[in-house]
């Protein structure tokens, strides 16, 4: 049954119109990265699963290793530098001038140290959650350009229901109320809660999208699933 924004004028006959609703993955990301190496190892194919902090691809690095040893022996030769420039200025054989410029060009050396260390980070492509591989958009020992998608990762364990409705419900649709949710695909009906709305309200159709979760745990459920909503005029918050 539909909610009371849809009542008949006589105020007691509730129409008949279940909502259709997608489930969709809470956790769910591309990941890519501007290293311009090599694949060397992919450690997870599409459908196993891992866990969060586990390496999902690896780059040969080789290259950016050694950029950064020269940028690390360029910046300990730049730091000899100033301390020798600071020790003839003490003796009056060098001035502040040849410090200040010393110190500049070892600031410029540990910069370029620090973003060489930072581009090694991307090196490896760990996991930001527990999930699935999705999709593997690059293979071993292909070199993909930069912020090209690598990897495209899932967590079905968490899901949540997104439903589309005309915007004349937009009381009705408060946070807590339950409706049931039948899956196309399986044919389950499993109770679900509204957790939240969008914050507008679509003006070309008139709709607003509401978001609920699921009130018992659904192993089952994977994303992608849709489904009927059925709101029954006699509900509760709970």
């Amino acid at each position: 049954m539909l909610p009371s924004a849809y009542a008949t004028a006589a105020g007691d006959a509730i129409d008949e119109l279940p909502v259709r609703g997608v489930i969709r993955s809470l956790n769910h990301a591309t990941l890519s990265t501007n290293i311009g190496a090599k694949v060397s190892t992919i450690s997870f194919r599409v459908g196993e699963h891992f866990r969060t902090g586990d390496p999902l691809v690896t780059f040969d690095c080789r290259a950016e290793k050694a950029r950064l040893s020269a940028a690390e022996a360029v910046s300990k030769e730049r730091s000899v530098n100033v301390k020798t420039t600071k020790y003839l200025q003490g003796l009056k054989a060098g001035s502040t001038q040849e410090v200040e410029i010393a110190e500049v060009k070892l600031e410029q050396a540990q910069a370029e140290v620090e973003a060489m260390a930072a581009t090694l980070e991307d090196c490896v492509l760990t996991a930001p959650f527990d999930g699935v591989v999705e999709e593997l958009h690059v293979r071993e020992n292909e070199r993909p350009s930069d912020n090209s998608p690598i990897i495209t990762i899932v967590d079905v364990r968490s899901s949540e229901i997104e439903l589309i409705v005309t915007s004349n419900w937009i009381k009705d649709m408060v946070p807590g109320r339950r409706f049931t949710f039948r899956i196309d695909e399986t044919g389950e009906s499993r109770i679900a809660i509204i957790s939240r709305t969008a914050p507008v309200v679509d003006p070309s159709s008139q709709t607003l999208r509401v978001f609920a979760r699921f009130a018992e745990d659904a192993d089952s459920v994977l994303p992608g699933m849709s489904g009927e909503a059925t709101f029954n005029v006699d509900w509760e918050l709970r």
